[in-house]
């Protein structure tokens, strides 16, 4: 079979997943930039009927009402932002510590669509603070996300673009993990277009992580706050020779990819929450988030 036919059957076994799962959705193709690989469903594992016997033929009754509920959400299924975050779709640029550990609590979340860019190669070295396994080394990072995705999560709406992040692909909520200035200029520029030209600014999120061994940072901006923009650009885009030096052996460590990753879904939760849903107390969404390992202290500016 050829690479092309290959990547046919895998998008085509990932819609079926999907329809099978939301049924009211009926997922089309659609076309991308480059055609995304999209993981594959995994091996179906055989149902096993406790009653059967050598006499009595294993039949499959009809689920109860209880048990087509959704198992993966079922935790947080009540949540009154749970409906409106079925609907949303995020750009995620950057797979490394920040962006691994984002779109895996993502996929928990099962937003609507997933768009992932990474041109970069998975490594022995990543492990050590990005969410990778054995398997993944060698493969493209976009990719290795997406199988991992499928397999931790049963998650199948990723569309997974082995390239730099192309300025033309937007969509309201992106989110940065990128580990350059020059590439996350890139990306703000790209969604503050969006955000400006848009007949709903409000609707629209940027996300900005920014990771150290035992230290990070996080930008929040929303599309109608032009203040917000005006300061990220004057404090926060400075160019690469601005950056701090990290030293190699001291980059990143799991608990604080975690970590970040987790303050970031934690933002994107309550900007759902904030826009779409009907709370008495609007919930809190800053615009700078720090956090020092070695103190265990939270910094927050509105």
């Amino acid at each position: 079979m050829s690479i092309e036919s290959e990547v046919d059957a895998i998008i085509a076994r990932a819609m079926a997943e999907y329809n099978s799962r939301h049924p009211e959705s009926n997922l089309q193709p659609t076309t991308p930039i480059q055609e995304p690989v999209i993981c594959a469903q995994p091996e179906e594992v055989p149902v096993w009927d406790a009653t059967q016997t050598a006499e009595t033929p294993n039949i499959v009754p009809e689920n109860s009402g209880s048990l087509l509920v959704n198992q993966e959400t079922s935790r947080f299924s009540s949540a009154v932002w749970y409906d409106e975050i079925q609907h949303r779709k995020v750009t995620l640029a950057g797979l490394g510590g920040i962006g691994s550990y984002v779109a895996f609590l993502l996929s928990r979340l099962d937003i609507q669509d997933l768009y992932l860019f990474d041109p970069d190669i998975v490594e022995v070295g990543n492990l050590s603070g990005q969410l990778y396994a054995d398997e993944s080394i060698g493969q493209n990072k976009a990719q290795a996300t997406g199988v991992l995705l499928a397999k931790l999560s049963h998650f199948y709406k990723a569309c997974c673009y082995p390239e730099n992040y192309n300025t033309n692909f937007v969509t309201d909520i992106m989110i940065c993990g990128f580990d350059n200035m020059d590439a996350r200029r890139q990306f703000y520029t790209a969604w503050k277009r969006r955000a400006t030209t848009t007949d709903n600014p409000s609707k629209c999120l940027f996300i900005d992580g920014r990771l150290a061994a035992e230290n990070l940072q996080v930008l929040c901006i929303k599309g109608d706050d032009l203040y917000s923009m005006e300061r990220y650009e004057n404090e926060f885009l400075f160019s690469d020779e601005e950056a701090d030096e990290t030293i190699c052996s001291y980059k990143q460590t799991t608990f604080m990819a975690n970590m970040i990753g987790s303050i970031i879904v934690n933002l994107f939760v309550n900007f759902v929450a904030n826009e779409y849903c009907e709370e008495l107390i609007k919930r809190d969404l800053p615009f700078y988030t720090e956090y020092s390992a070695s103190s265990m202290y939270f910094k927050v500016i509105a």
